[in-house]
């Protein structure tokens, strides 16, 4: 296992507070530590360095030739501070669906995606929304440059191009615990994977972390709203985790999944969560067929539900599929007075596991 020590090791935003019920305790920003220095090299050095400074931070980098998010992406919004209060672990997205989970000595990655910037970065048989097939779809930001590094568990919501794509199993360590759903195993395994934990809905894996163990849960991760549209899709995975232990804490990631009747199944039985990852970008709204994913609205009314403290929206404004920016939730999660925080996190950037 990797050794941890529980403190991020970079975090550059602000929490974005939301709207709170009478009593609840807001969340504190992130302390200053500037603080004036005296020259220690002569004014035109000085004046020199702030130049070259000036001209590097004005250049455009050259990212490729995928075309820019749309307008009202969280490349828009600024982005988040840590919580008041962290847990002894940490969180880094990656981009759409692809994210990194730290606790007590265990490192997960999730879905994950990681070819670069592109117009075609790989093909959908059906596109959600126009119907076209074979549809190529664009990823408009590149993965963070800091490597995956070592990784204990890769978890997988389901075998779909945009959750596990050529360059995750080509590149990722075959030896990594892989927790998958029964019908992702055929396609893991035909890349060279060997530890393979299939769990169907309801079924669990523990594993042991440093100062207890932590339960891995499927439950049912429902793709679209429409029955035979979601059979023909697959069955996926939604996860809830939860660390036991002397500072217990759980997790619930959805998956693609939309709002119904399994979601409410998970909050009748584990609310409150303490953190909710949902996939947003109301994925198929404009499409024949409808939700693949849910919207704002179907965010925040499940967040409600979980009585999720903390939320991290996920699987918004990376690729060219997704069709809500992330402001969509926070604009409604705000006009709802919903009393969980939310942290859009800035893609690439380490948070504290919020508490």
């Amino acid at each position: 296992m990797n050794r941890m020590t529980g403190v991020p090791s970079r975090w550059n935003g602000r929490a974005e507070q939301l709207p709170q019920p009478a009593g609840a305790e807001p969340g504190a920003g992130a302390p200053s530590t500037g603080r004036p220095r005296k020259p220690l090299a002569p004014v035109g050095s000085i004046v020199a360095a702030l130049v070259a400074l000036s001209l590097t931070a004005c250049a455009s980098p050259d990212r490729g030739g995928a075309s820019a998010p749309p307008a009202g992406s969280a490349a828009a919004i600024t982005p988040p501070a840590p919580a008041a209060e962290a847990s002894s672990g940490r969180f880094q997205w990656r981009g759409g669906p692809t994210a990194i989970l730290e606790r007590d000595g265990l490192r997960l990655l999730t879905d994950p995606v990681l070819g670069p910037r592109g117009p075609a970065v790989f093909v959908l048989p059906k596109h959600p929304s126009t119907g076209v097939e074979n549809a190529p779809i664009a990823r408009y930001t590149d993965p963070p440059a800091e490597p995956l590094g070592h990784l204990d568990v890769i978890l997988l919501s389901h075998n779909h191009a945009d959750h596990f794509d050529a360059v995750a199993k080509e590149t990722l360590p075959k030896d990594v615990t892989f927790v998958l759903p029964p019908d992702a195993v055929e396609a893991a395994r035909a890349a060279g994977f060997t530890k393979l934990t299939p769990l169907d809905w309801d079924q669990e894996t523990v594993l042991p972390t440093r100062a207890g163990r932590l339960r891995i849960l499927a439950v049912p991760a429902n793709h679209t709203h429409d029955a035979a549209l979601d059979a023909t899709l697959g069955k996926g995975n939604g996860y809830v985790l939860r660390w036991e232990g002397a500072t217990p804490y759980s997790i619930y990631w959805t998956g693609d999944s939309v709002f119904g009747e399994p979601m409410r199944a998970v909050a009748a039985r584990f609310a409150p969560i303490d953190l909710w990852l949902p996939h947003l970008g109301a994925v198929g709204v404009d499409g024949a067929r409808g939700l693949r994913t849910m919207d704002a609205e179907e965010a925040v009314a499940a967040a409600a539900l979980l009585r999720a403290r903390h939320v991290i929206p996920i699987h918004h404004t990376t690729f060219a599929h997704y069709r809500e920016p992330v402001t969509a939730f926070t604009q409604r999660a705000a006009a709802k007075n919903l009393p969980a925080q939310i942290h859009v996190p800035t893609d690439g950037a380490w948070m504290p596991l919020p508490r």
